[in-house]
């Protein structure tokens, strides 16, 4: 048995805190919850080293020394957010479901109002404006600082920001993981026991093969890279099995319920909020655009007769889509209100937030499901699914897989090829429905 195994073994007894009983009653995926009770599980064993035995024993200066070690252990700026996080709603459980005995005082939660010395709102962690990505942050790449993330992540030139960014924080996970059970470790202490644990682990919480895979990749990749850098002297991936990841095909909408998509507007919202919300949902539908690829869109992307848009696409590879006779009319309205939401700092970004900042994937995540609502279509969508109904819609209606490839900025035509797919199962539906024979 390794030392982290044999670590996690020798935990003191949390049996006190009911963690098994309030995961229960939280309404989240299992994958999920089985994270929120590991973030638990690390906090409370942290409260029972320092004396507190039950909840109601745990003081505001206990819960102020968790959050500042994990600060001082080097834990991610997201990390500490996270389990702060998890620490207040536990404790906010607590109080709903443990009544005071008749005369005592009754049980608050300790941890409402603690936060982390360094938040990801700041400056300079939200320096990238047009996603969700950080920005060049001293305090942020001071953390985990013996195994250099932030050089890791800065010699993967090659790569898309969104790429480096997954690949980043997958290492920081893992790093983290190790840190729970083995406070002093650095990356040359790595076996490969320790990532068949981790990846088992992974397992136990409802992780999918693909989110296995992807943390094998990044890992294997980091190892390499640390390898090169003299951070570590093997590389503990090699040999490890990357479970099969299963094709997935689109699910796309039908073209019925996407034009009510794109179509519906909240009769109460102020002019600017529905004009950019209606560029936005007919940029994702009628030219098949990323969600990340709509953020970065400036005022420069749109031709100048309006009927064609420049786009960014992934590894910095630029393309011309066309817009639809819709979309160019959703952005000439779009553009007579603009400035109502404008400021000086706003720059040349071509959608904006209602503070006038560039528009973030979640902004785009956030206006779709509130169209979902008002269209009524049962359990939503994403953004995603939009390019994926522009596909098929085109292949559907006879456009060749190299226009459509071109389209999407696709770099290999395998990734098209997908959709070819998806239009071979529609018309097996509609033979087995439609044939008196099927």
């Amino acid at each position: 048995m390794s030392a982290a195994a044999q670590s996690r073994v020798k935990s003191p007894s949390l049996d006190q805190f009911e963690l098994s009983r309030y995961a229960k009653t939280l309404a989240l995926g299992e994958s999920v919850r089985m994270g929120r009770l590991s973030d638990l599980t690390h906090a409370v064993s942290f409260f029972v080293k320092r004396k507190a035995t039950t909840p109601i024993s745990v003081t505001e200066s206990v819960v102020v020394e968790y959050c500042d070690q994990l600060e001082a252990d080097g834990y991610s700026v997201e990390t500490v957010e996270q389990r702060m996080s998890a620490v207040s709603a536990y404790f906010t459980w607590c109080v709903r479901s443990m009544k005071a005995s008749k005369g005592a005082e009754p049980f608050t939660n300790p941890a409402v109002g603690i936060a982390p010395s360094h938040l990801s709102s700041c400056a300079q962690c939200r320096a990238a404006t047009n996603n969700s990505l950080k920005g060049d942050c001293v305090v942020r790449n001071k953390r985990l600082k013996k195994w250099a993330i932030a050089q890791f992540e800065s010699s993967l030139t090659a790569s898309a920001a969104n790429t480096r960014a997954a690949y980043r924080r997958d290492v920081e996970l893992f790093a983290e993981w190790m840190l729970d059970s083995m406070p002093a470790v650095v990356p040359n202490m790595v076996e490969k026991e320790h990532v068949r644990e981790y990846l088992a682990a992974l397992h136990d919480r409802g992780a999918t093969s693909r989110t296995i895979a992807r943390r094998v990749a990044s890992l294997r990749r980091y190892f390499a890279w640390a390898i090169r850098s003299g951070t570590s002297k093997t590389n503990p991936t090699d040999a490890v099995h990357t479970p099969t990841v299963k094709g997935r095909l689109p699910r796309p909408l039908d073209a019925e319920t996407v034009a009510r998509l794109v179509s519906t507007e909240d009769d109460d919202a102020p002019e600017w909020r529905k004009a950019r919300d209606r560029v936005v949902l007919e940029i994702l539908y009628g030219s098949g655009l990323r969600v990340s690829e709509v953020c970065g869109l400036t005022l420069q992307s749109v031709s100048s007769d309006g009927s064609s848009l420049r786009v960014m696409g992934k590894g910095s590879k630029e393309r011309m889509v066309p817009l639809s006779a819709p979309a160019t009319e959703a952005i000439r309205r779009w553009l007579v209100v603009r400035h109502e939401v404008a400021g000086e700092s706003t720059g040349s970004s071509l959608v904006l937030s209602a503070r006038g900042n560039a528009l973030s994937r979640r902004d785009c995540t956030r206006l779709l499901d509130e169209a979902c609502e008002r269209a009524e279509i049962p359990g939503g969508t994403h953004p995603h699914a939009l390019r994926h109904s522009f596909a098929t819609h085109l292949m559907d209606n006879g456009a060749d897989t190299r226009s459509i490839q071109e389209l999407l900025g696709h770099s290999d035509a395998s990734t098209t090829q997908r959709y070819t797919h998806v239009s071979k199962e529609r018309l097996r539906l509609v033979y087995s429905e439609s044939h008196p024979r099927a």
